[in-house]
């Protein structure tokens, strides 16, 4: 048997690291480009044969059954609380030049809407369908 590095010892040495892999990480990440390769007919053929085969296997169900419910409640309990935040204040400014021009297009159909009825599908369909247009217009889904 010959001597090996036990997990302790692993472990020791990842958690030094986190010191300076985010600098690393960052450095990477300006240097790459992934929209070339993602957007290929090889990388979609890939894909397309990835998902038929995880259909054709079960993958997905079989992944979900082995996490626990209370498991997944408390990852996202402790990771999905500490970074909700700080995820949607970086957000904010592709919020606001997507979903302003969403709400305008909403806010002037709904101001241009006639007045209410007292049959709710009349008003269902004069009323609120055309926000509703207005806002898939405006977001491009029309």
């Amino acid at each position: 048997m010959g001597n090996h590095k036990t997990i302790g010892e692993a472990k020791a040495n990842l958690e030094q690291s986190i010191a300076y892999i985010p600098d690393r990480y960052k450095q990477g990440v300006s240097k790459a480009d992934w929209a070339t390769p993602a957007a290929s007919d090889e990388a979609e053929s890939n894909y397309a044969s990835g998902v038929a085969k995880a259909v054709a296997d079960g993958t997905r169900q079989k992944r979900v059954r082995e996490v626990s419910n209370e498991a997944w409640k408390a990852a996202a309990m402790d990771k999905g609380a500490r970074n909700i935040g700080e995820g949607i204040r970086k957000g904010l400014g592709k919020y606001t030049a997507r979903m302003g021009p969403v709400l305008d297009a909403m806010n002037s159909a709904a101001d241009s809407a006639p007045a209410r009825t007292t049959d709710y599908r009349q008003n269902i369909n004069n009323r609120l369908i055309p926000v509703i247009e207005a806002a898939k217009r405006a977001a491009g889904r029309s």
